[in-house]
């Protein structure tokens, strides 16, 4: 009675084990975050840094298909599909709004933004994130980011600029990171292009 008990013990292990294995049990690939990145670009001449205004940037709006951490990826107009374990470290609207938020800082025309102002704002920016995916087509893999941003006084919904960006550009490789690399490229030439034309909006 003994051995049989025993037998049934040891069976019972290595149903276990092998039912394990066959359902890949043990490793598991682990789950990888990306962010993008700050990139050096030309900066307008700021002013006084002392009178500069009070610039506010609101958190970010994002269309509804990219309300999740999932890097997005596309084969066709048709298809929408999401990497299961390649994630953006925090939602695209946060990530562009605080990085959108250091670009403007970097800039010198504005005081220091604050995300809950203690001061009221002279003027605010607002955006949108319309899409930021990559997009693959063929051999030839693309990153694909369309921002809308708008600047305007505060209590002003009248736009005193308004940028709409939709590019895309080659990666450099086919890695999930290149998709960030990519994408901070691509915000930082319509950053340059949006500090500039602010610049030339609030003379």
């Amino acid at each position: 009675m003994k051995n049989i008990r025993i037998f049934a013990i040891v069976a019972t292990f290595l149903a276990a084990t092998t039912l394990t294995a066959c359902l890949g049990g043990g490793k598991s690939e682990p789950t990888r975050y990306y962010t993008l990145a700050i990139e050096n670009i030309n900066m307008p001449s700021a002013g006084d840094a002392q009178n500069a205004p009070r610039v506010q940037i609101r958190k970010f709006t994002v269309e509804a298909a990219y309300q999740r951490n999932n890097i997005v990826y596309r084969e066709s107009a048709y298809d929408f599909m999401f990497y299961d374990l390649d994630l953006w470290a925090s939602r695209p609207d946060n990530m562009l709004t605080q990085l959108v938020t250091e670009y403007v800082n970097q800039s010198g025309l504005f005081k220091p933004a604050e995300a809950k102002p203690t001061i009221k704002p002279d003027y605010e920016i607002v955006g949108n994130v319309n899409a930021i995916e990559e997009v693959d087509e063929g051999s030839n893999r693309y990153v694909h980011l369309a921002l809308s941003l708008t600047f305007r006084k505060v209590d002003d919904a009248n736009a005193l600029w308004e940028g709409r960006f939709d590019e895309k550009i080659s990666m450099n490789g086919s890695e999930p990171h290149h998709v960030a690399e990519a994408a901070s490229k691509l915000l930082a030439k319509y950053m340059e292009r949006a500090l500039g034309e602010i610049a030339s909006a609030i003379k």
